[in-house]
């Protein structure tokens, strides 16, 4: 039988029970709910982590944005900058190739750090693009102006030459002795200096001298070039019958008695006492010393005209200044295109300029040649007719 006791102390433990369990939900639901707020407390601060590192990202974002823009106007001035200075470069370029300034230096970068660029590399494109441009049009010009030089002096030349013909013919005419014959030596001194400056601006225009000469003999050949110069009296040259009878090449006769007048002219230029002229033979050939008495020329002056008259000259017409000036580059033409050479450093005794022409054995001939005479027989051949003298 079932007492009252017994059922009170089951409902008792069936209480207990259910309080037990109870608290242990209640401790579970608690345990889940701290978990669920760490876990959330977790996300809030990885949540304001992450906000903290955006904002910092933002800004540095915003500082290299900044940054950049603010180098990219640095570049643009920059690059503005440079397209002024390349007008500076081209002003420059022409000053130099098209107007012939001097001492005109041509402007680098304005800024360094645009060496070897594409900038760099345009604008260097743009200079030679110039430089190519003045160089054909100087070429054309130049082209032009030489063809009109030569066509000139071509005329010029022929009627000179008919009229030193013309007045040849007239001093056979009349004697010596008479005043008409006098006026005419000194008319022919006069044709014959227009002859040697036209002759001048026609070989400057990259023509030949125009005259084909004989073979002629060295005395022959400096009383030529000193007929061509004014002050021909002060001009004193020594005579050698064994070097001024040497027979020369009449291919470069002309183009030797042209270089000879030149250095003849600046010699009686450049100093008021006679001018010592004179041939010596050599082991290689023969040379024609013009010596004068003046002040030299300085170191700079020499080795102008030591480069001037090595090398062949390219001279442009259409940019011809004073073609007074233009001797050694003259001399130098000549002297490259014909095979002999002149030379002014060799050191003068009377503290002038000493310029020799030196003639190579290969333009040393034997002069003109004797023909047969039919009617002579046998013994000496006929004693040969000397050359004509040059006018």
């Amino acid at each position: 039988m079932v007492t009252s006791d017994l059922l009170l102390g089951a409902l008792l433990g069936c209480c207990a029970v259910v309080v037990v369990g109870g608290v242990v939900v209640a401790l579970t639901v608690q345990a889940r709910a701290k978990r669920t707020a760490l876990q959330a407390k977790d996300v809030a601060e990885k949540a304001a982590r992450h906000a903290v590192q955006d904002k910092a990202t933002a800004v540095e974002q915003a500082q290299v944005a900044r940054s950049q823009a603010h180098a990219n106007w640095q570049w643009y001035e920059a690059a503005q900058s440079e397209g002024a200075r390349l007008v500076e470069r081209l002003q420059a370029v022409a000053d130099i190739e098209a107007r012939g300034y001097t001492g005109v230096e041509v402007p680098g970068l304005l800024h360094p750090y645009f060496a070897g660029s594409p900038l760099d590399k345009h604008h260097q494109a743009a200079e030679d693009l110039l430089r190519e441009a003045v160089e054909i049009t100087r070429a054309g010009v130049g082209s032009a102006a030489r063809a009109g030089v030569r066509g000139v002096t071509d005329e010029a030349q022929m009627f000179l030459t008919r009229l030193q013909l013309k007045i040849d013919d007239e001093l056979r005419e009349f004697p010596q002795a008479g005043v008409y014959h006098q006026s005419l030596v000194d008319i022919d001194h006069l044709a014959t200096q227009a002859l040697h400056s036209v002759q001048r601006l026609r070989l400057l225009a990259g023509s030949w001298p125009g005259i084909q000469r004989a073979d002629c003999t060295f005395r022959e050949i400096i009383e030529s070039a000193r007929g061509r110069i004014g002050p021909y009296n002060r001009v004193e040259y020594t005579y050698l019958p064994e070097v001024g009878e040497t027979w020369v090449e009449g291919r470069v006769v002309e183009p030797v008695t042209v270089a000879l007048a030149e250095l003849m002219a600046n010699a009686t230029s450049y100093s008021d006492d006679l001018v010592s002229v004179y041939v010596q033979q050599m082991q290689a050939g023969y040379r024609i010393v013009v010596e004068d008495t003046g002040l030299g020329m300085n170191p700079f002056q020499l080795a102008e005209a030591e480069r001037l008259l090595s090398q062949r000259t390219a001279l442009d017409a259409a940019a011809l200044k004073d073609e007074r000036k233009l001797g050694f580059a003259l001399i130098g033409r000549l002297a490259h295109d014909y095979g002999f050479r002149v030379d002014v450093s060799a050191p003068s005794t009377s503290g002038g300029v000493k310029a020799m022409c030196l003639i190579p054995l290969a333009l040393i001939c034997q002069g003109p040649r004797v023909q047969a005479d039919p009617a002579h027989s046998g013994g000496e051949p006929p004693e040969p007719e000397p050359a004509p003298a040059p006018a």
